[in-house]
């Protein structure tokens, strides 16, 4: 690539690249406006430093000082950091101390150096308490032999959400000199603490607090988070508490493309060639271009196959310089690979979010996301890792075989000028919240009037707890134990392999689906074959697999309508949701779940091997639903037909929710009903995956309007004739794909948008 050249000029003028570029987005560098005459808050430690801040910086500093929580959601590469980094130093150095919450164990070792060198740069004499030494990790890798010095001499601990459930609050006794000081509470990446485990980290963080006052201390909460729709309001989900947003970013930026990059059509324009396939191609192209380039893929199995077949288009030297990187690899490993990729040796990583999360590994000229990465916040805070030396940068994306890639292909100007989704998490949780509610009684008595405590709560039934002169109390075992603060809690399996070693854990449900007898399984990038399911003892039992097939399961979901409508948690009702249109119903429901077998595949081919029959338990819970009963529609489909209909419906709708409502795909599930039993009408029900709801089939009735014309567009656009991966086929699918009619499914779309259009209401099931 040229000096000088545009990045859309590089690309355009590669050979055999015709007609590639589906959009193309140009921004215009950024100057920073800077604050430079800055007097107020830690202005002499940004003197120190040789820094003058940024206006958006300067707001935050003064936010913080005058005493309010503060919400900094602002693009990466922006000075988030520096925003907490400041007022965490300046209380250490006067006795005060804080908690810093990251989402891993490695951002918080990542970021334990950075926050080092500013403390030893500010510091006067760089003694114990003044420096390095008053700044350290505590999480499930700090040895015993220092936990009661990090608990004791120092002021300010990184930690993460498990470790302050299991390790920390259950001994607040041990912590009460640090907790009696705790001035600040930093939860950085706020935006990742969503769905489930942004219901147990709201609980964990409000029991944090609750702790804190105990001891006389009310800490000043900082947020940072990359980009959503409600930064405020999903900070107060967590803490409890109102805050102040700054979001305007005011750091300078060099030029930026953007482009999305359209795979060519294949066999007659009813498939694409594959995103790891035309991503390899680029990734060649790139190193040798000598350009310094991140591939950001979805899976481990991508990052590694873009990496393989980008090194079969290169001479032997070249190949030394395009790496992948994901979990599962040593830190030794690890840090090698950042390390050649600062220095150079290295200009091209594929690479998973085991990169994404804040890594430091320098300044990139361009960043290739393969497949749409699940939401406009994880877009661009992965395209924000590019530009970082003020350079003219690159970001593009190559969708993939998907629904929600073909919508964003089809409309590219919604991911620029689109609002980004907003994150959901319900920290009243019907199942979760309770959990946590006896994890505060055994910390310290409940009141029944502690803002804790969802209204709904009838702390009597709560398990454990029993009523006492001081308050509710917790009688029996160390109730934090039987709490997944990263699932719903329940049993837990344990994979083993032939040797009897411990491989990992599933949930429950996970197992029954995944871990059946003759499943294969791959864990860690190896693959097994599962020899056993032992569902009294936990424990399922995996062998090597070395046969060509893979299996998929078949399942059946049944579901009741227990209520209709009610309030929504309070945690979701602070002026966000709004009602679902005339003819779309919000209420809890009971789902049932059977896997009743499983089908081999042959690897590329698909070709069915067999077909087995399971004899397993029956999963069953209450959650959160939306449902709609698209009956007597003018121009619907006719009755033969509504059943494909429907199911294809179903299964577009729920592969387009990530692009109104900040979840993954796999969070939700759906069932259609030609004939719903309860009222023999036909019936859409999208279900939150997880028991007691978190909020995401709430949020979708809210915006469901548009999110029904996303879905009638995608099905009028997508070239296909009888449907692909694009439009309505789920790799999810619990009957494989059966009975679906894409065509039925564009009239039914169409005609109940034109419904909703109207206002006209459908029945109410119950």
């Amino acid at each position: 690539m040229d000096e000088g050249q545009s990045f859309h000029s590089f690309l355009t003028s590669l050979p055999d690249r015709v007609d590639q570029v589906a959009s193309f987005h140009f921004f215009p560098p950024r100057r920073a406006t800077a604050v430079p005459d800055y007097d107020g808050p830690y202005a002499d430690h940004l003197r120190t430093l040789g820094l003058v801040p940024y206006r958006h910086q300067a707001l935050a500093f003064e936010v913080i000082a005058g005493g309010s929580d503060l919400v900094v959601a602002t693009p990466t590469a922006s000075g988030k950091s520096l925003v907490f980094q400041l007022p965490v130093i300046d209380a250490s150095l006067s006795g005060g101390t804080s908690v810093m919450l990251y989402p891993t164990k490695a951002l918080a070792q990542d970021q334990l150096g950075r926050l080092r060198d500013v403390a030893a740069a500010l510091a006067v004499d760089g003694g114990a308490g003044h420096g390095a030494s008053a700044i350290d990790t505590y999480d499930g890798d700090t040895p015993a032999e220092l936990r009661v010095r990090v608990r004791e001499g120092t002021r300010c601990v990184l930690t993460n959400p498990d470790m302050l459930h299991y390790g920390i609050l259950p001994y607040h006794e041990r912590w009460a000199g640090f907790l009696g000081r705790l001035t600040f509470l930093v939860i950085d990446e706020l935006h990742a603490y969503r769905g489930v485990l942004g219901s147990h980290v709201a609980n964990v963080v409000r029991r944090l607090l609750r702790m804190a006052r105990r001891y006389g201390a009310d800490p000043v909460v900082i947020a940072a988070s990359a980009t959503v729709g409600n930064p405020g309001e999903h900070g107060t989900r967590l803490t409890g508490r109102p805050n102040v947003v700054v979001s305007e970013d005011d750091a300078p930026s060099g030029p930026r493309e953007f482009i999305v990059w359209r795979p060519p059509l294949l066999d007659g324009g009813e498939r694409r060639r594959s995103a790891n396939a035309e991503a390899a191609g680029l990734a060649a192209e790139f190193t040798r271009a000598g350009l310094r380039s991140i591939f950001f893929c979805n899976s481990r199995k991508s990052a590694e196959l873009v990496r393989r077949y980008a090194s079969q288009q290169l001479d032997p030297v070249e190949q030394l310089r395009i790496q992948s990187y994901r979990a599962g690899y040593t830190a030794e490993d690890r840090r090698l690979l950042e390390s050649g990729f600062k220095n150079g040796d290295i200009t091209t990583l594929t690479a998973t979010s085991a990169l994404e999360l804040g890594m430091d590994i320098g300044g990139v000229d361009a960043v290739v996301m393969v497949g749409y990465p699940g939401s406009k916040m994880a877009l661009w805070q992965r395209a924000g890792r590019a530009g970082r030396s003020g350079r003219r940068s690159l970001a593009l994306l190559v969708p993939a075989a998907d629904p929600l890639d073909e919508y964003y292909l089809n409309h590219p100007d919604l991911l620029v000028d689109g609002p980004v989704e907003s994150a959901v998490a319900d920290p009243f949780n019907s199942v979760i919240h309770p959990l946590h509610l006896a994890c505060a009684a055994a910390e310290a008595p409940l009141a029944r009037d502690e803002g804790l405590i969802a209204p709904w709560v009838d702390l009597e039934a709560v398990p454990g707890l029993v009523e006492t002169r001081h308050g509710f109390e917790h009688r029996g075992r160390y109730p934090h134990r039987r709490v997944s603060i990263r699932g719903t809690g329940g049993t837990t399996v344990r994979l083993k392999d032939g040797t009897g070693t411990t491989l990992g854990t599933s949930d429950f449900a996970a197992a029954l689906r995944d871990l059946h007898p003759g499943a294969v399984y791959l864990h860690k990038g190896e693959t097994y074959v599962v020899a056993d399911l032992d569902l009294e003892r936990g424990i399922a039992r995996l062998l090597p697999h070395i046969e060509d097939y893979y299996t998929q399961p078949r399942s059946e979901t049944d579901i009741e309508v227990i209520a209709v409508g009610g309030p929504p948690s309070r945690a979701l009702a602070d002026g966000v949701m709004s009602e679902p249109p005339a003819g779309v119903h919000v209420g809890t429901v009971l789902v049932r779940h059977t896997v009743t077998g499983y089908v081999r595949k042959r690897y590329f081919t698909e070709a069915v091997l067999e077909e087995r029959f399971l004899d397993l338990p029956e999963v069953s819970y209450q959650t959160q639903a939306l449902w709609f009963e698209p009956h007597d529609l003018d121009g619907g489909p006719p009755l033969a037909d509504m059943p494909g209909a429907l199911h294809a419906l179903e299964h577009t709708l729920i592969q387009l929710l990530p692009a109104f409502v900040l979840c993954e795909r796999a969070d939700i599930g759906g069932v259609s009903y030609p004939s719903y039993p309860a009222t023999g009408s036909s019936a859409v029900f999208i279900y939150d995956g997880y028991p007691g709801g978190v909020g995401y089939a709430r949020a979708g009735a809210a915006v469901f309007d548009a999110w029904l014309r996303a879905a009638r567009d995608l099905l009028a656009r997508c070239p296909c004739t009888a449907g692909c991966p694009r439009c309505v086929l789920s790799p999810k699918c619990g009957n494989g794909n059966q009975t679906l009619d894409k065509a039925a499914a564009l009239v039914l779309a169409t005609a109940f948008a034109t419904r909703l259009a109207a206002g006209s209401p459908g029945r109410l099931s119950a």
